[in-house]
């Protein structure tokens, strides 16, 4: 089905597409947009020496009404890896549900989406895609805390008339949409948030929630904060989570606490210098480590990215640097 969703979409551009803008996507009609987005990236470690070429997705949204809307996100990743420490290289061209859901606007307080879409939680999660995050790589916050995803419903929306406090409900009381393409897997996820901007440069916000991960069978409670400072040329963004973990197998108390801290300091709306340091600890898998990061990112245009890094960890055999170059189309 995925495949056929594919062919269509392809067929349905060069028919029928109009002026093409890079980052914009292709505009059929406003039923219906077509773009995508891919991302290559080289990474060097005492470990580790391969070119990857990570995400390779499509995107179809539209507006079926003034209030009724829809994406869907095919994607295949890591699609293409070449390992030159082992000289070996491995091929995935399967494309997974990564979002897909409908969205139904009553008023700017009260938006209901369906489907399965971004969990709405903190900064770093809401922006799914490389090019458009300021570093190759991701927190381990962002990756081993909470469930990505979201296959359920969200209502959102503002709280107040001057639109600063924004507010998210969430649920999901199945498995997700494409199991094998998810962060964690989970057939029960609850949970909600709050994010306040005032002062035009500031915001903070917070969540909680609830999640029972599958393997191995927990009840986990999730607490997180989130804040930061955008002021052009300045941004400083942090979010820490904290999770209390039950196993029932062994009856077995655990927690993890995860987040980061990082400041951007943009020379002018293309080159930027990006620090960052992280911290994560998991009590149930007995990890602990501190990351350093410095950055550099070099975006000519909007929709193109070129990135370099070096990692900095506490355990000295996972140092490692990243170069990448990204596109949205």
């Amino acid at each position: 089905m995925k495949r056929w969703f594919l062919v269509v979409l392809v067929v349905c551009t060069n028919l029928l597409s109009e002026e093409y803008q890079l980052g914009q996507g292709y505009k059929i009609a406003d039923e219906l947009h077509v773009g995508g987005y891919f991302s290559v990236d080289y990474g060097k470690s005492d470990t580790q020496d391969r070119v990857r070429l990570d995400d390779v997705a499509i995107l179809a949204y539209g507006d079926l009404t003034p209030k009724f809307s829809y994406l869907i996100e095919l994607e295949a990743a890591p699609f293409y890896i070449k390992d030159f420490q082992n000289n070996t290289s491995t091929t995935n061209t399967t494309f997974h549900y990564e979002r897909a859901y409908l969205n139904y606007t009553f008023s700017d307080k009260l938006n209901v989406r369906v489907g399965k879409f971004i969990t709405p939680i903190g900064y770093w999660n809401l922006e799914p895609i490389n090019v458009l995050r300021d570093t190759t790589s991701n927190p381990l916050y962002s990756r081993f805390v909470f469930p990505k995803f979201v296959s359920g419903v969200n209502l959102f929306g503002y709280l107040n008339e001057n639109e600063t406090l924004t507010y998210n409900l969430f649920g999901q009381a199945t498995e997700d949409l494409d199991p094998n393409y998810i962060n964690i897997k989970n057939d029960l996820f609850v949970g909600g948030s709050l994010e306040y901007t005032f002062a035009d440069y500031y915001s903070v916000g917070g969540s909680v929630g609830y999640f029972e991960p599958k393997t191995p069978r927990t009840h986990t409670q999730l607490f997180q904060v989130n804040a930061k400072y955008d002021n052009y040329p300045f941004l400083v963004q942090t979010e820490w989570a904290y999770t209390n973990i039950d196993e029932s197998a062994t009856n077995t108390q655990a927690h993890q606490l995860g987040g980061y801290v990082q400041g951007m300091y943009n020379f002018n709306y293309q080159h930027a210098v990006i620090s960052r340091y992280e911290y994560y600890k998991d009590t149930l898998e007995g990890e602990k480590e501190h990351i350093g990061l410095i950055g550099y990112s070099y975006r000519p245009q909007y929709a193109i990215s070129i990135k370099a890094e070096y990692q900095i960890n506490s355990d000295s055999n996972k140092n490692i640097a990243y170069i990448s170059f990204s596109v949205l189309f």
